[in-house]
């Protein structure tokens, strides 16, 4: 892919490192993928308040990728897992895992996709994290990947241990109708009732009855705990919250 030079000042910016380390510790160099500008500039600046932390560059594509990686090597590449056109995030994350040594990717996303963590696995990152995910959080997943020590074993044990830890959380995503699953993603979006109702041109009482069994299948009291839940199983994180066999069906 080509472009014009006002194209590369839009899609991808390189950073010079002008960070002073104490002795022996080592910075930690990042590069970021995604194709939402203002998500770059908030993790850009998220990042760079670390101590040991730098941002050398981030793209808004894959079209410069392999030129990044080869003039400003980094330790990490956080991937967004939807690029925009007919990108393939895992395919790059392969890629830069069977090119460059020592790169590590983790895959991120905004999606609630069941399947994304086991195929950011497969691809070869060493992690799957959520786009809302807390940046303390971010940050240790960063450093932990980074590590000689800790390498990608943590990471590993999250996206194995995903099936097991919510395996009753995936059971019932299995038993929600394709219906269900399409009130579950707008609940999770933070729409209401009335919005899905608008949205699907049903009445809001049919959309109350489908949250009513969402609620019943994911044993989850409320909307909030609902999303909690599918949230945390989809990234392979554990839940924050109790999850009890019995489920009040409160909306």
């Amino acid at each position: 892919m080509t472009g014009t030079s006002a194209d590369l000042r839009v899609k991808h910016a390189v950073y010079p490192l002008a960070k002073a380390l104490s002795p022996g510790r080592a910075l930690i160099r990042v590069g970021i993928v995604d194709d939402h500008p203002l998500f770059r500039l908030g993790l850009l600046h998220a990042l760079e308040r670390q101590p040991d932390i730098g941002v050398l560059w981030e793209l808004g594509s894959l079209a410069n990728l392999d030129r990044m990686l080869t003039t400003s090597p980094v330790d990490v590449v956080l991937m967004d897992l939807c690029l925009g056109g007919d990108e393939d995030a895992l395919a790059a994350t392969a890629g830069i895992r069977g090119n460059y040594d020592g790169v590590a990717v983790i895959v991120i996303s905004g999606s609630l996709d069941w399947d994304a963590p086991s195929a950011a696995r497969v691809s070869g990152a060493g992690g799957y994290l959520p786009k809302d995910i807390a940046v303390p959080e971010m940050v240790a997943a960063i450093r932990a990947l980074a590590s000689p020590d800790a390498g990608t074993a943590a990471f590993s044990d999250m996206l194995e241990g995903n099936i097991h830890r919510n395996a009753d959380i995936a059971a019932a995503r299995r038993s929600l109708t394709r219906r269900e699953r399409e009130v579950l993603t707008e609940l999770r979006r933070g729409r209401t009732n009335k919005d899905i109702a608008l949205g699907f041109g049903v009445s809001t009482s049919t959309v109350n009855k489908h949250v009513q069994q969402v609620l019943k299948k994911l044993h989850a009291r409320t909307r909030a705990e609902a999303v909690v839940l599918v949230n945390a199983a989809a990234s392979g994180r554990p839940s924050p919250v109790g999850h009890s066999s019995r489920g009040s069906g409160h909306l």
